[in-house]
């Protein structure tokens, strides 16, 4: 029974911490320009694709490589999406509810675009690393102990640029206030693309990175597009820190509710917290009036 706890444990903070990866990512969106993103599910599916495809050649076998081609490809892509598609509808009159329209059907169209290429079967990824670590009844992959380690280390590297770089202050400061940015020659179009491609590229890794444990799929995006929501709105609508709380909060509940009752509960239990914690703080965890 211990045992079977503490592997429930370890894969809640494993699942926790590559929630918090994501959760960041569209928290930074919502943080920065106030709009939601629908198509942040279908970015998660990318990720997880793009891998797919570049272990499909001869000439990559190894993750390294796929995380130095895949990072710079999704960068490109959110940076070309937000400049094609969200950022003529900031010149418009509520154009946070145009971009919520327009990313929705973005969703629609990508989740049918991988249908098309790949087919509705599952895809599966190789794992990070072989073998285990085995202590009597207990044993843990290393392959989880990766998947902890890259996504922990991808939150202090986002942390280290937000507080550490030119554009990661300039992002901080459209974030507090917009006018003021722009005021002091700050370019807030730019800030606005960046955020948008930084975002892209987090909740990537995160699907490169969970589907080694789990399948790839054409519209398996919308779980985890709902459970960053979850988590965004749990936490309070940007902020970076209460995000990362409840990430970890989301991903133990998850685990626990999944192990005790099944996988079936695990969305009704998310939303019953959510709820509850939202009737006694409605600005949730560390978030702010507005």
């Amino acid at each position: 029974m211990l045992i079977e706890i503490i592997d429930v444990l370890i894969s809640g903070l494993i699942n926790g911490s590559v929630y918090a990866l994501m959760a960041v990512g569209l928290t930074l969106i919502y943080g920065v320009s106030k709009a939601f993103n629908f198509a942040y599910g279908s970015f998660y599916s990318m990720g997880g694709y793009i891998a797919f495809l570049l272990f499909g050649t001869a000439l990559i076998n190894h993750y390294l490589l796929v995380f130095c081609l895949a990072i710079p490809l999704l960068l490109l892509f959110g940076f070309f999406i937000e400049k094609l598609l969200v950022a003529p509808l900031r010149k418009r009159d509520d154009w946070e509810i145009k971009v919520m329209m327009i990313t929705l059907g973005l969703a629609l169209f990508l989740d049918n675009s991988f249908q098309v290429v790949f087919g509705s079967r599952m895809k599966s990824l190789p794992p990070l690393l072989e073998g285990t670590f085995e202590a009597g009844e207990f044993i843990l992959p290393y392959q989880d102990v990766a998947i902890f380690i890259l996504s922990i280390g991808g939150i202090l590297l986002f942390r280290w640029f937000l507080n550490n770089t030119r554009t990661g202050m300039s992002v901080r400061a459209v974030a507090q206030n917009p006018a003021g940015a722009q005021i002091v020659g700050i370019p807030k179009e730019f800030v606005f693309a960046a955020t948008f491609a930084i975002s892209t590229v987090m909740v990537g890794m995160g699907g490169i990175l969970l589907a080694q444990k789990y399948f790839i799929t054409p519209t398996g995006g919308w779980d985890i597009l709902v459970k960053a929501w979850v988590i965004t709105a749990f936490g309070g609508m940007g902020s970076i820190k209460g995000s990362l709380y409840a990430a970890f909060i989301v991903g133990l509940l998850e685990a626990f509710v999944g192990w005790y009752f099944g996988m079936t509960w695990t969305l009704i239990a998310l939303f019953a917290v959510l709820l509850t914690t939202l009737a006694v703080r409605p600005q949730g965890l560390m978030g702010k009036w507005g």
